[in-house]
């Protein structure tokens, strides 16, 4: 029964000697692994420093070229909006009419102009197809 023993025993000391190395290499594959997720963190938090300061980079260059936009855009309208108040008041106001009167008129004007081109267009239209259907009939033609 002793030799059974010893051997259980010797069994037992192998067993605590094989937790207790593996309890150290545990041990230390945590803290390598501890140290793998510090050096991680690190780079990631490296990359969006790095990240945030291009956005900002571009969101200053997006800003700057929108306002010159902006800049270029309204010095143009205005520009465009001196120049065809002049040339209206140099001629075509009429006498006592203001520039918003002449600008108001000429609209109307131009609208009606509009209409009668639109009113012509139809009627040739309609004179074409009266003519195309008439051409049809006297060749004998049934088509549309």
């Amino acid at each position: 029964m002793i030799p059974k023993m010893k051997r259980n025993i010797k069994s037992l000391i192998l067993l605590l000697a094989a937790t207790a190395v593996g309890s150290v290499a545990g041990a230390q594959n945590t803290t390598t692994m501890e140290n793998k997720k510090s050096v991680a963190d690190t780079v990631k938090n490296g990359f969006e420093k790095i990240e945030n300061g291009v956005v900002s980079g571009y969101k200053a260059i997006e800003n700057g070229v929108v306002s010159g936009y902006t800049a270029i855009q309204d010095g143009v309208v205005e520009g465009f909006t001196k120049i065809s108040d002049a040339f209206v008041k140099k001629f075509l106001m009429r006498d006592g009419e203001t520039l918003e009167e002449a600008k108001a008129r000429i609209a109307r004007e131009e609208e009606g102009l509009h209409r009668q081109e639109q009113d012509r267009v139809a009627t040739c239209r309609h004179r074409t197809e009266e003519t195309g259907r008439a051409a049809r009939e006297r060749a004998g033609v049934n088509n549309k």
